[in-house]
């Protein structure tokens, strides 16, 4: 049917091959590094959740401990000054001792022994103690609370208080290079957007306990002894984030596997510093943002070619590219050998496709008549029983066609969704006229049931003939099947 010569088979082999390897690679390599973007995201977005949770109940336990204070203090029940034991040269504290640390209390150090600190020791061990019952296990306890003049410090983990002293500390001596300004305690308590109240937080500083650079969240504990609204603090509730535990908390997002390619920072929004989160950091020029407050967010990258490069699969893929495109070349070229019919054949009804009057045009194939077909309220078949029912209906109608073609040369040839055209190569008018009209007759004869429902099929059909050019005679054809269904349409 087709004459293709050996030469252009094998360009069309080449041809597809490699687009079709070249889509292929593409499309993998798209969809899994989307996939692997779409993790990342995910992964910022819990690490994100985490820490603002982290905040929150920063929050709620600044609030707890505040109002605890003010219970405790109004009450007259601190407990005893005598509870202070000297610790350093201008240093007390309880449970303070280096040597012999309690790890069931907290622990406050204090420049003197002042009734306010020990209120706050009180308060924060209350706080402590309820916080572990209602929630065992869930409990963050690396917190520590500062005066509003860093005259003491009280931490709920003693452990975290070992390398403290009021000589060495920064926060000790320069709370105003730490602390911003509080707003009112109740604009603080309705402000809901948890990113504007994050901006309390500290700049980075080098953390003692690690070594490491660092950043605290920072809630406040209000005074709410006097009767007016004002921003008076007792001391500042503290959670720090050091580069080790951020990258912890960056493992537990991705539940341990943080991708070898991605690049993240932690960075300050005010001043561009930042905390390297991954093993590289050699930055890209296009990265993404994700806010986590109004002072702090993270800038991220996931290089393509970093991708490729660390991603075994993605890698592979890369690799196998040259071997998956000889073999569909191989492939392709022994289909177009021995199966051209399938490009021309219509795998639902059996009929030839529209591209086989490409053929007849081209090499001059000689037609004397064309019927044209349109199935008659398909659309309205579709809608109210589905498409399958819609596929089985098109069988039954091609079928008839293809069952009344006398000759081996006349085609049946599927030229749309539910249009037919066939070509009769020695038909008189009269034979093809009758031929139309027993093709109608038969298709409107078919017991097609659906659900058990009868639905009627029926066509309309145009005819044209002793027309020289195939596509005039379709068209021509098509005139006249609508000018049928006009008439239809009017009776």
């Amino acid at each position: 049917m087709k004459r293709i010569q050996d030469d252009l088979r094998k360009k069309q082999a080449l041809l597809v091959a490699a687009g079709i390897t070249g889509l292929f690679i593409f499309l993998y390599l798209f969809f899994m590094y989307q996939r692997a973007l779409n993790q990342v995201n995910d992964g910022i977005t819990t690490l994100e959740s985490k820490m603002l949770a982290i905040f929150n109940d920063n929050e709620l336990i600044a609030d707890a401990t505040g109002v605890r204070y003010q219970q405790i203090k109004s009450h007259g029940l601190c407990g005893s000054l005598n509870d202070f034991r000297p610790r350093n040269r201008d240093e007390w504290g309880i449970n303070a001792d280096r040597s012999g640390l309690n790890p069931g209390f907290g622990t406050l150090i204090s420049r003197s022994q002042s009734s306010e600190a020990r209120c706050m020791f009180a308060a924060g061990e209350f706080v402590r103690s309820k916080m572990n019952t209602l929630n065992p296990g869930h409990y963050d306890t690396h917190r520590y609370i500062v005066a509003r003049d860093a005259h003491w410090f009280y931490w709920f983990t003693s452990k975290d208080s070992a390398h403290f002293s009021f000589s060495s500390s920064k926060m000790a001596n320069n709370p105003g290079a730490f602390f911003q300004i509080p707003e009112t305690f109740y604009d603080r308590l309705l402000l809901k957007d948890s990113r504007r109240k994050a901006r309390s937080s500290t700049n980075f500083y080098i953390d003692k306990i690690t070594g490491e650079k660092a950043y605290s969240l920072v809630s406040y504990i209000y005074d709410l002894s006097d009767g007016q609204v004002s921003n008076n603090i007792v001391g500042y509730l503290l959670y720090d984030f050091s580069k080790p535990e951020l990258r912890r908390a960056l493992r537990d997002a991705f539940n341990n596997r943080v991708p070898t390619e991605l690049m993240l920072k932690f960075v300050n929004r005010q001043d561009g510093s930042h905390l390297c989160l991954t093993d590289n950091c050699d930055w890209p020029t296009v990265y993404q943002v994700y806010p986590l407050s109004d002072r702090y967010e993270f800038r991220y990258a996931l290089p393509l070619y970093l991708y490729i490069l660390h991603d075994p699969l993605a890698s592979t893929a890369v690799l196998l590219a040259p071997l998956i495109f000889l073999l569909l070349f191989f492939f392709i070229r022994r289909w177009l050998d021995k199966s051209d019919n399938r490009f021309y054949s219509d795998a639902l009804t059996g009929c030839y496709t529209r591209n086989i009057l490409e053929l007849v045009q081209k090499f001059d194939m000689t037609y004397k008549t064309v019927l044209m077909f349109d199935c008659n309220k398909f659309k309205a078949i579709n809608d109210a029983w589905g498409h399958n029912a819609g596929d089985r209906a098109l069988k039954i109608i091609a079928q008839c066609m293809l069952d009344n073609v006398r000759s081996p040369q006349d085609l049946v040839v599927r030229t749309g969704g539910d249009e037919f055209v066939v070509l009769l190569a020695d038909a008189s008018k009269e034979d093809a006229r009758y031929l139309g009209e027993r093709i109608t007759l038969q298709i409107m004869q078919q017991d097609f049931r659906v659900d058990g429902n009868t639905v009627p099929l029926s066509v309309s059909w145009g005819m044209a003939s002793d027309i020289s050019e195939l596509y005039s005679a379709i068209h021509q054809a098509d005139v006249d099947m609508y000018r049928m269904k006009k008439g239809e349409a009017k009776g």
